[in-house]
């Protein structure tokens, strides 16, 4: 599979071969990865209870949802990502603020998923082969799985596309296998060492979950959205329109 060619430059109509089907194994596929599995853990920490935690996270996911959905049509007229896009309201220097926005939010993700990953690697490792959790395995999984990542993204889309399918599948197979297992131990409590509400009171520390867990994760792909949108064809979304693109005028 050849290496990314793009970068930021605009996808020509012949290779936009992609269609809503790909964008949502994309989406899908990148929400079920280790390391944002960690955002449901959030609200119970905080103090809240089941209930409160789902409400929380679902009413932060519809929110940021509302806000961020709309930007997937900006490449899509385009054809290339939604920083550069930005140059056409704000300048070749303005467009600079979203670009260092989904710099560090990329630096953000790739840290947490390094994180959590490296630490189910080593503990999986260490039953079925009896590998130590000491500081040398953690450094060795780490440093693989980060050049996992790199590789990912030096490949660009079609290899996200391809291992996208591949995870949405098997990743909810993973959860739903995961519920079974800790069913038995399932409470609808707060986790125990939360000691009450993070916050105080129940509405702060609701708010602060909806925020932190729920809206939180549209609101990352707001730099994003473009960079999987600009590869869908015209003909698959035919009220996409037209525009000029940026650096053409």
């Amino acid at each position: 599979m050849p290496i990314e060619q793009r970068g930021v430059d605009t996808v020509p109509d012949m290779e936009r071969t992609s269609g809503p089907r790909d964008l949502m194994s994309i989406l899908l596929g990148s929400n079920l990865c280790l390391g944002v599995i960690i955002f449901g853990w959030l609200p119970p920490s905080f103090g809240l209870g089941w209930w409160a935690s789902v409400s929380s996270i679902v009413a932060g996911t519809v929110v940021g949802t509302l806000f961020t959905a709309p930007l997937a049509l900006v490449s899509l007229r385009t054809a290339t990502n939604l920083s550069t896009s930005s140059g056409a309201q704000f300048g070749v220097r303005g467009r600079l603020v979203g670009s260092v926005v989904g710099l560090l939010l990329a630096l953000g993700y790739t840290a947490l998923t390094v994180w959590i990953g490296g630490d189910v690697m080593v503990g999986v490792l260490g039953r079925l082969f009896g590998l130590p959790a000491d500081g040398v395995s953690y450094a060795v999984v780490y440093a693989v799985l980060a050049a996992a990542t790199v590789a990912g993204a030096v490949y660009g889309y079609r290899v996200l596309l391809a291992m996208s399918r591949v995870l949405s599948i098997g990743m909810t197979a993973l959860l739903v296998l995961g519920v079974i297992a800790y069913a038995p131990h399932f409470t609808t409590g707060a986790l125990p060492e939360a000691g009450g509400y993070l916050l105080g009171g129940f509405w702060p520390t609701w708010c602060l979950a909806t925020v932190a867990a729920g809206l939180s994760g549209p609101i990352a792909f707001i730099t994003l959205l473009g960079d999987y949108t600009r590869y869908i064809s015209r003909p698959a979304t035919p009220h996409a329109g037209s525009c000029t693109r940026p650096g053409s005028a």
